[in-house]
């Protein structure tokens, strides 16, 4: 079985070296099932009993951008859905604001000066208002230029220093330098 086997690889093998001649030579027809001027391999293949061609193809896996594709669509209309009918809720029951004179003595709100209603909430319920950004930027104002004139003491402060002699560095006594000890160590305890 296996010379059998081995003789049919070998004659393929030969066969698909071979070349023929093209429908010049032969006259009107070409050899059956063969194309002139093309090499195809031929090669003895096994199908089993499941009735075609069983191949293995090996190919790179798209488990992963599958689940990545599934997922990000649950997630899309997990929120999607809810946020279009809010919206679609809000635009059609609701509205936009009309804009109409301020009574006397009344003082509007900072959110009420927005037109459409979503606007309005996310102004009242997530943001600061105004008055608490602009003081927020003046305390910024504030530490910084704090800081600056810390800076510019401190400058001072050297610079007295230095002129006067009388930093830190001049009440701490320097050591000598005859007591370095500049010899070759055997351990770094020494």
């Amino acid at each position: 079985m296996a010379a059998m086997s081995l003789l049919l690889r070998a004659a393929a093998a030969f066969a698909a070296r071979r070349t023929f001649p093209g429908p010049g030579l032969w006259g009107r027809f070409s050899l059956p099932g063969r194309a002139a001027g093309r090499s195809v391999l031929v090669a003895p293949v096994r199908h089993g009993s499941g009735g075609g061609k069983r191949m293995f193809v090996i190919q790179a896996t798209d488990f992963y951008d599958r689940r990545f594709l599934l997922l990000l669509r649950f997630y899309v209309l997990l929120t999607g859905i809810p946020v279009a009918l809010i919206i679609t809720f809000v635009n059609v029951f609701i509205g936009k604001a009309e804009l109409a004179e301020i009574p006397e003595g009344y003082v509007p709100e900072h959110w009420e000066y927005y037109r459409h209603p979503i606007t309005r909430w996310i102004a009242r319920n997530m943001l600061d208002p105004p008055e608490k950004d602009y003081e927020k930027g003046l305390a910024y104002l504030y530490a910084e230029s704090e800081k600056l004139e810390l800076r510019r003491q401190e400058k001072t402060a050297r610079k007295l220093m230095q002129q006067r002699g009388d930093g830190p560095w001049h009440f701490y006594e320097t050591t000598p330098a005859s007591l370095i000890d500049y010899s070759n160590k055997a351990t770094p305890d020494n």
